[in-house]
């Protein structure tokens, strides 16, 4: 009798080991479930219609919570002209102003002016200033370095300031800035004179990278956009620092390194934050 009542369908294009799973779950709680294989579909499981609310409850009870689909990530209209490109101005006009304060000119200034104004010199360092691994950030030797660093950070930052926050992008430059400045006395600790925020700027770079790992989840169709990403960094960062001697690239590896690090700590928090902002009111 009871084939021959109407039926309601639980399940479709399923697998052969899921279809005997679910089948296994309503037999066990005493409905009449049956399996029945739809090519090229797949299996269906089915169960008298009376009891579909029922069956259906049990099967959600068993199935594992299916992660969420990857969302889209565009950037809205106006990253480079909101708040976000206002911190960034904000940024770049701070290290213009030092730059016209330390210099008073175009020309590049004495390796003396630059070690007065807090420029990282190796030994000083090691002596106990400190302080020189973030005042050195905000120095630029001349107006050809200060104008490559705040042109790259012109187009790298609005996009991260808008992705973390403005608290968030300021904190990811300064930190990463110093971080370059540690990575460099560490590991290249030679008696030239060292300033510049070209290690905050790969520190951005490295920070979008990975605000952009907590999507390389899943499958790898789900992980392959985060890593083209990283890969599409990678060679920017390339294209921007260069590999030329006299480069202090372990300042621009140290920040980018702890760039990706701050990026990935960061934007889940800050999308959680966003996410309970949003929630809708509860209806009365």
């Amino acid at each position: 009798m009871s084939n021959l009542a109407p039926r309601a369908v639980l399940r479709s294009g399923l697998t052969t080991y899921q279809a005997q799973q679910a089948v296994i779950v309503l037999l066990a709680m005493g409905l009449d479930a049956q399996a029945s294989n739809q090519p090229p579909h797949g299996w269906e499981v089915s169960v008298p219609e009376e009891h579909a609310a029922h069956g259906d409850a049990l099967l959600r009870e068993k199935e594992p919570e299916r992660p969420a689909p990857p969302v889209a990530r565009t950037l809205p209209e106006g990253v480079w002209a909101g708040p976000s490109a206002y911190v960034v101005a904000a940024l770049a006009l701070l290290c213009i102003g030092v730059h016209v304060y330390v210099h008073g000119g175009a020309g590049p200034s004495p390796r003396s002016q630059m070690i007065d104004a807090g420029a990282v010199v190796p030994y000083l360092v090691s002596d106990g200033q400190w302080w020189r691994l973030l005042s050195a950030v905000f120095l630029h030797f001349d107006v050809r370095h200060l104008v490559s660093n705040m042109s790259a950070l012109a187009i790298l930052g609005p996009p991260l300031a808008l992705e973390l926050g403005l608290s968030r992008f300021v904190m990811t430059f300064v930190l990463t800035g110093i971080a370059g400045n540690v990575a460099s006395q560490l590991l290249n600790a030679s008696a030239a004179v060292k300033a510049g925020a070209s290690g905050g700027i790969c520190g951005i770079l490295g920070a979008l990278a990975g605000a952009a790992l907590p999507y390389a989840t899943g499958s790898y169709e789900q992980r392959r956009p985060a890593w083209q990403t990283l890969g599409a960094l990678a060679a920017l960062f390339g294209m921007m620092v260069g590999f030329s001697p006299g480069r202090d690239h372990y300042a621009h590896v140290g920040g980018l390194l702890a760039g990706v690090v701050l990026g990935r700590w960061l934007r889940p928090a800050h999308t959680r934050i966003l996410a309970r902002a949003q929630q809708p009111p509860p209806v009365q």
